[in-house]
């Protein structure tokens, strides 16, 4: 499935050329429109487009993905934009802080290359707001 150009963009926030490269494809053909960012700056640019969600590398060298979470989930206009952090299986310490800073869901590099499509529709799941509520 080839991404809408007009459809929802899904915001991958990572460094790492390779990985953001095959994350990209993954999200293409899921049937988003991927916006890779690989900045803090890009990614606040990116806010402004109302993404669908924001998969974010916790190992990015290009930015605080910590401080990213907590600014995107402390602001009223991008509280509510999914967030999906990933780091290494080992990396115990960087997933507790982005939980911490209120990214909705984490998971490891392995995963997330093996089941984003589960993993998206479990994160568009458990961020919909209650029937009734705005």
């Amino acid at each position: 499935m080839r991404p809408d150009p007009e459809g929802p963009q899904i915001v991958v926030a990572d460094d790492d050329l390779l990985f953001s490269s095959h994350l990209s494809a993954s999200v293409a053909r899921l049937g988003y429109r991927p916006v890779v960012v690989r900045s803090d700056a890009a990614l606040q640019a990116s806010l402004r487009q109302s993404p669908r969600a924001v998969i974010v590398n916790l190992a990015a060298h290009g930015f605080d993905a910590a401080e990213a979470i907590r600014r995107i989930k402390g602001d009223d206009a991008t509280r509510k934009i999914p967030l999906l952090g990933f780091c290494g299986h080992r990396d115990v310490e960087r997933a507790r802080a982005a939980k911490t800073a209120g990214c909705d869901a984490v998971t490891t590099n392995g995963v997330i290359t093996a089941d984003l499509s589960r993993l998206l529709e479990n994160l568009f799941e458990s961020t919909r707001p209650p029937a009734g509520t705005a």
